[in-house]
């Protein structure tokens, strides 16, 4: 009789926890609840907005809720960076970092950023990756990075190289090759990826690093020619182009990547939804092959893998500012 009577109340309290949940459910939202707003700190038409946009269309399916870009340059993405970090609280508010604005920009300038690389972000997930490739005018008679280097030997402060901007990769990974190299070469940075590569094609410049979707239809048009990528292995779209390793320079061996940030703020039911959310997209094989045809590469990861990457690459880059001596200022 005992036993009857416990099971009795255990049936009850099972059914109790049972009519509850739906009420448990309810008290937590649905989210997203109205449009996600994702922030680009960089103009339209660079990697990092062909990324973000190409992402936010899958994720505005994957979250049923529209994921609209929204494009705020400056500073090598430090004022959007700075502009996300002071906006309002908004669970609905994410931006789109690539190395500079955690890894590089917090060492390479000695001004106030106006937002703390620590402090003020949380991360959500990477999402893409695509090398850099090193490529040079036709005119010069340089056809391998180990040519470059003795030319430019032999020709100290003759040899001058574009960059989409200061504190960009190209603009680091070159001050890395002065560094590991003792050439003398000129840095002229520009004002985004297209007007360096305009330098280049109008002679202004020897030679250009940048990543590979801003480079890869002047390359097939054989308007410059690569000398070298930066992957570890040789990247699909350039089968005959040597990797920094293979020309002798592993520590070279660096990609541009892309993840997303959310606010300080950013409750972790949200992080882990939108993380779940962004794999999803990145693990779609038709997605993962829309990305190929732009020179990305997908790189799903969990928050904590993404924060240990940011630290990483921030050590790298610090130290090839302080060796180097580069600076925005």
């Amino acid at each position: 009789m005992h036993a009857f009577r416990h099971g009795r109340r255990l049936a009850a309290l099972l059914l109790t926890l049972a009519a509850s949940a739906p009420l448990a459910q309810a008290a937590e939202p649905a989210w997203p609840q109205r449009p996600v707003r994702l922030l680009v700190p960089y103009a339209a038409g660079g990697s990092t907005d062909i990324a973000s946009r190409l992402i936010a269309q899958r994720l505005a399916q994957t979250l049923g809720q529209p994921v609209v870009v929204e494009n705020r340059a400056g500073a090598a993405g430090s004022v959007g960076a700075a502009y996300f970090a002071k906006a309002s609280p908004d669970d609905h508010f994410f931006m789109m970092i690539t190395p500079s604005q955690l890894s590089i920009n917090p060492y390479l300038y000695k001004t106030d950023l106006g937002y703390d690389a620590d402090k003020d972000f949380v991360a959500i997930g990477l999402a893409t990756q695509t090398p850099n490739a090193i490529v040079v005018s036709p005119s010069l008679n340089v056809k391998s990075l180990g040519e470059l280097v003795e030319y430019a030997r032999a020709n100290p402060r003759k040899v001058a190289y574009s960059s989409a901007g200061i504190g960009s990769t190209g603009h680091l990974l070159n001050e890395l090759i002065k560094t590991l190299t003792k050439i003398d070469i000129l840095h002229v940075p520009y004002r985004g990826n297209g007007p360096a590569m305009q330098a280049l094609l109008a002679g202004e410049v020897q030679f250009n690093t940048d990543n590979l979707p801003q480079l890869l239809p002047q390359i097939q048009a054989g308007k410059v020619r690569p000398i070298a990528v930066t992957t570890r292995e040789r990247w699909f779209q350039l089968p005959d182009v040597p990797t920094v390793a293979e020309a002798g320079y592993p520590s070279l061996a660096t990609s541009v990547w892309f993840g997303m940030v959310g606010q300080a703020s950013l409750p972790k039911p949200v992080v882990a939804r939108m993380n779940q959310a962004l794999n999803t997209v990145l693990t779609d094989p038709a997605f993962v092959e829309k990305l190929k045809e732009v020179s990305l590469e997908a790189t799903p990861s969990t928050p904590e893998e993404m924060a240990a990457h940011v630290r990483a690459e921030a050590q790298r880059w610090a130290k090839v500012i302080k060796e180097s001596g580069a600076t925005a200022d």
